[in-house]
């Protein structure tokens, strides 16, 4: 089949008609009459040498030809428009892979409901999540790493990024803690242990970076990989968990726990939520869909 024998308005037709099943709402989603429409498909039965669609019973159903193109049509033109019009993405018919770093909380908690949207809007993307560090950052710039959400200090330069917000600290005990029913002092604070969370981003850095300009040190005790984890010891141990406010707001109830403000004196730094990605991706169509896809769950 010689491509300068086809007008490429056809295979929008073809797609329209694949998908519908139906002359008549294949040329309502086209803009078209429904003999045009009708014509195109003559056309292209013509062009392929095949029915495409036939009559069973009261409705209309694919031939095997015809199935396979519908397999193969929407990414041909989602290539397609790609070359002629960047920009342009039909989540439908993409098919790719796309490796995220991010954290527990983002993966477990707030997620989720995209991933289902995802599969029914996107199905042929695939996603790999991977436990974000600060060494990712480097995976960012090789192509091991497409995307990632974590807390940044800055953005680098050759690295493109949304801010998604910004957070406080807030501390999480259990309501039998010694200190539970009462407001914590920094001498509380130092004299209790604690328990803190060693990867998926550096939430013990700048508890501690804090501290120091107090020239203060606090006992930490345990420290386990997962926010989740760490939630459920500390619903049974007399641990305090200093986490980011809007985490320890969202999850401490749900493990029962109490969320305490900080000392008075102790004064840590505003956390950066972030969404990143190198620069060679910014035009990219498909990532810029997941991206914005992500962006708008994450802030929301």
């Amino acid at each position: 089949m010689e491509l300068a024998r086809i007008n490429l308005n056809l295979l929008i037709s073809l797609y329209y008609l694949l998908h519908s099943k139906s002359v008549t709402a294949a040329a309502a989603a086209q803009h078209i009459s429904q003999p045009a429409m009708s014509r195109n498909l003559s056309q292209l039965r013509e062009i392929f040498s095949d029915q495409l669609m036939v009559r069973v019973g009261n409705t209309m159903h694919l031939t095997p030809r015809g199935e396979q193109l519908w397999r193969e049509l929407p990414e041909a033109l989602n290539h397609l428009e790609s070359l002629l019009t960047p920009g342009q993405f039909e989540p439908a018919g993409y098919i790719g892979e796309f490796n995220i770093a991010t954290t527990d909380f983002i993966t477990h908690d707030l997620l989720p409901p995209l991933m289902a949207e995802l599969q029914q809007d996107a199905p042929g993307i695939s996603l790999h999540f991977h436990l974000w560090h600060s060494g990712m950052m480097e995976s960012l710039r090789q192509g091991r790493m497409d995307l990632a959400a974590c807390i940044l200090d800055t953005v680098p330069d050759d690295i493109y990024g949304k801010q998604l917000g910004s957070d406080s600290y807030s501390c999480l005990i259990n309501q039998n803690h010694p200190l539970a029913e009462q407001t914590l002092l920094l001498s509380d604070y130092i004299g209790a242990e604690h328990i803190g969370i060693s990867a998926g981003g550096d939430k013990i850095r700048a508890v501690d970076e804090a501290l120091n300009q107090l020239n203060q040190q606090r006992k930490m005790k345990l420290t386990v990989p997962f926010i989740h984890s760490a939630m459920a010891i500390t619903s049974r141990a007399s641990y305090i968990l200093t986490l980011p406010t809007r985490i320890a707001l969202q999850l401490g109830p749900v493990y029962g726990l109490i969320v305490k403000a900080l000392p008075e004196q102790l004064i840590i730094p505003a956390s950066n939520y972030y969404l990143i990605w190198h620069q060679r991706l910014q035009g990219d169509p498909a990532h810029r869909y997941l991206r914005e896809r992500m962006l708008h769950s994450l802030a929301g």
